[in-house]
This record gives C-alpha cells, structure tokens and sequence, in this order.
C-alpha cells in the first residue's frame, strides 16, 4: 500500500474506527458483517474499492477480507499519531472448534491502558482484575481457575487509593462482568455450564503492556504477543513458546526448525 493511501482516511475508514470503539471489542465474524455493510453502504463512490458482492461467496469473502486489511492498516496509520491502535488477536483456546478472533482499540501507552479501564472500573474492581491476571499467570500451572478461587481473590485487596476491598458479593458481580466484556473467557464449547476461567483476548491485548512488565507471562516465539497456554518447542534444548493457534498455522520452531505438536500442550512453567 502507498504512503498516500495509507495517509487518506475516508468516511469508511472513521466507521471502521467508530464501531469498535463503540463497542469495546467486536469479534472477527462482527467485524465481517461490518464491514460488508459499509460495502454495501459506499459502493461507487469515488475512492471506494471494487467489490462486487454479487460475485461468488468465495470471492466475495476474499475482497472483504481485503478490505478488512485495507481499513486496519489505515486506521492504525492515523491512530498512531494519537497513540492509539487497532490490535487483533486470538482466543488461546478453540471455542467451537475455532479460535475466535477479536479487534479492540487500546491506547499503546501502559498508563493510558490502565487509566482507560479506570473511567468503566473502580479502583477495587481494577485491582481484582489485576490479583486474578497474577494468580492465573504465577499461581497456575494451566492458567485457569474455579469461579470461586477467582473471587475470593478480593481478599487480598486493599492496595489502592481508596482502601477498599470488594466483598465476595461484589467481587462475584464484578466477575460476571469481567468474563461479559471479554476480559476473561470461560474454558470450552459455549454450550458448557460452569466449567474454569481463564484470560480474556481483550484482556491480553488491552493490558499487554502491563502484562509484561508486571506479571512472569512469557511471549509467544512466533508472533511476540503475550502468550498464557503455551505449546513447547519439542526440541529440549530450545526455550522457544508459542500459541496454539500460531502452531497450526506455522507447524515448526521459528527458532531452532523442530517441527511442532499440539499434543501435550501445557503452559510453560
């Protein structure tokens, strides 16, 4: 894509951006939809790509997945000027027999990061947040946990301004309401009842930052994003970690060649 492309925002591109901010986080599927509606919407005017959506449901999708590159490479162009970025990523784990894709707009900064999720959490419930993304990580070897251990995380509470803890009454509200804005996910198919709970893909890329800096997460080999449920290299003498789904899509160590497997997949302690 040229330089000049790249710095030409059109009206398509603002609706792009406006959605997904509007919504926090939309999955790739949302995304889709969205973006087949503003073919729809701006087909034939002046600068807009050529996209026949009569053609087959093939091609179709190809053109709109184009496009979906098209408008997040440009986004980001112009959001970088405000220190802002469109990220995408994964769930770690299948969900349905697919890893779900997510697009969510974050600060690139690790302050604005956090002070964005303090204008929709108190400081009590930030603070949960944070004591279950360091128990999940540090404390747990598949980097999941029962709804009850997460709430009770509240005990430990208290460290911030405020001086207040949250009652397991509020921490189990507060969880629900984690788990609804996708900062965590609960493990398996969406028919399961129950079942543990475990980082969010918003989560992961909202606090990617902090995460770095403030937990003992390690980063995928393949793609340098953060990774929690690992798959090892199967060469003993490499260190080398990865998501599952980066394995499947790239089925040998980037780093020493060893071709990878799924099986006995175990996050790295």
């Amino acid at each position: 894509m040229s330089r000049e492309r790249q710095n030409k925002m059109y009206d398509w591109h603002r609706i792009f951006v406006q959605a997904i901010m509007s919504r926090g986080i939309m999955t790739g599927s949302e995304v889709f939809s969205l973006v087949r509606d503003i073919c729809e919407e701006f087909k034939g005017r002046p600068g807009f790509p050529k996209i026949n959506l009569s053609a087959s449901p093939k091609e179709v999708n190809q053109d709109i997945a184009e496009l979906i590159e098209e408008l997040y490479t440009v986004a980001n162009y112009s959001l970088e000027k405000i220190q802002f970025q469109i990220k995408k990523g994964f769930e770690e784990t299948k969900t349905d027999s697919q890893y779900v894709q997510y697009y969510t707009l974050v600060p690139t900064e690790e302050n604005e990061q956090i002070a964005k999720l303090q204008k929709n959490m108190t400081e009590p419930e930030l603070e949960l947040l944070k004591l279950i993304c360091i128990h999940l990580i540090e404390d747990r070897p598949d980097k999941t946990d029962t709804e009850t251990n997460l709430i009770n995380q509240c005990i430990k509470g208290g460290n911030n301004a405020s001086k207040k803890k949250l009652t397991q009454l509020e921490a189990a509200k507060t969880l629900k309401g984690f788990i609804a804005e996708g900062y965590l996910t609960k493990r398996g198919t969406r028919a399961q009842k129950g079942g543990r709970i475990g980082l969010g893909a918003r989560l992961m890329m909202e606090l990617e930052v902090w995460l770095e800096k403030n937990t003992n997460i390690e980063s995928c080999t393949s793609c340098s994003k953060p990774v929690a449920i690992s798959v090892l290299c199967t060469n003993k003498n490499c260190d080398a970690v990865f998501h599952k789904y980066c394995v499947e899509s790239k089925p040998k160590c980037t780093s020493c060649k060893q071709p990878l497997k799924l099986e006995g997949v175990a996050s790295k302690r």
